[in-house]
């Protein structure tokens, strides 16, 4: 399993990178990951980075700096 602060340099990346498209990006990843037959682990981690673009979203929503 990928550490966690792993993850969070990831997602960070992710973000900046794709912006407010970034859970969409995610996603769409996902979705071809399972198309082609990836590894449950990949998916799983892939899962991970985007529960983390959803839960950066909802608190700078919650805080309103979105």
């Amino acid at each position: 399993m990928t550490p966690l602060s792993t993850l969070l340099e990831r997602a960070e990346a992710i973000y900046l990178t794709h912006g407010s498209d970034s859970a969409r990006y995610l996603l769409d990843q996902i979705e071809k990951a399972i198309r082609e037959g990836a590894p449950a682990s990949q998916i799983c981690e892939l899962d991970h980075l985007l529960q983390l673009i959803e839960f950066r979203d909802r608190t700078l929503a919650l805080h309103g700096k979105r």
